[in-house]
């Protein structure tokens, strides 16, 4: 519905329509072998979050890419979010592509005069570099008509995460509590307070001292043993055997 105020209104070309969705979606197959006696054409799109593509031969969908943007893509230019939708589904479908002639339609008008663009910036000279030896055309489509790609390239901003529950152990304070009782780890401590990570692998983290990235937990026999019980027999253990528990 375009508005409030008008009336829902469900036509005849809206029956015929969703019929032929309902033909298309039970019909089999819903995605079609690769067939390389045909061109394969790729219909890619991006938005402010995500990127998509489809790669198509005769109109019928082979495979399909959606891919959300981490932060930092997501800062780029909307021409270099396009441009990077392009790369990104050729590398996913070089073993296709590579074997004859194909098409990119894209809606961003000048990424069709690429192969002429003068190559500023690191992106494109990387990206560049993916396309030689593959020949291809690009085609511009409108937004309206790339639909497919448009549609997956939304997709990843849909699913967010609501909730997210943390297990924080209380042994972490009893290690550093065990500290005190400990003389090399008192000493340990000492060093690190003036040089941390150290040339040994030693370093601390958040008052903890770690060795080549593992916990040190000390000489405190009653410690050790309240710590592997916790990783072995407790719910959230997960004990997958002896030489897993022990690593």
């Amino acid at each position: 519905m375009a508005s409030s105020k008008k009336g829902f209104v469900w036509s005849e070309q809206a029956t015929v329509a969703f019929n032929m969705l309902k033909q298309a979606m039970e019909s089999t197959p819903v995605l079609a072998l690769p067939n390389f006696q045909l061109p394969f054409v790729v219909e890619t799109d991006a938005c402010d979050t995500g990127i998509g593509a489809v790669l198509v031969q005769q109109g019928h969908p082979v495979a399909y890419m959606s891919k959300a943007l981490g932060v930092k893509n997501s800062k780029l230019s909307i021409y270099e979010k396009e441009f990077m939708a392009v790369i990104m589904a050729i590398d996913k479908w070089r073993c296709y592509l590579q074997r004859g002639p194909f098409t990119i339609l894209t809606d961003h008008q000048s990424l069709c005069s690429l192969t002429d663009q003068h190559l500023t910036t690191e992106l494109q000279k990387k990206a560049m570099s993916k396309l030689l030896g593959l020949q291809f055309t690009i085609k511009y489509r409108k937004g309206s008509e790339n639909n497919a790609a448009d549609s997956l390239s939304r997709v990843a901003h849909l699913l967010q995460l609501d909730a997210l529950s943390i297990c924080r152990p209380d042994w972490a304070q009893a290690i550093l509590n065990s500290y005190e009782a400990d003389p090399e780890a008192m000493d340990l401590l000492a060093q690190l307070a003036v040089k941390s990570p150290d040339s040994r692998g030693y370093s601390l983290d958040k008052g903890l001292i770690r060795y080549n990235g593992r916990l040190y937990i000390g000489n405190q026999l009653a410690l050790q043993t309240k710590l592997i019980s916790a990783l072995h027999d407790s719910p959230v253990g997960g004990h997958s055997g002896i030489h897993a528990t022990y690593q």
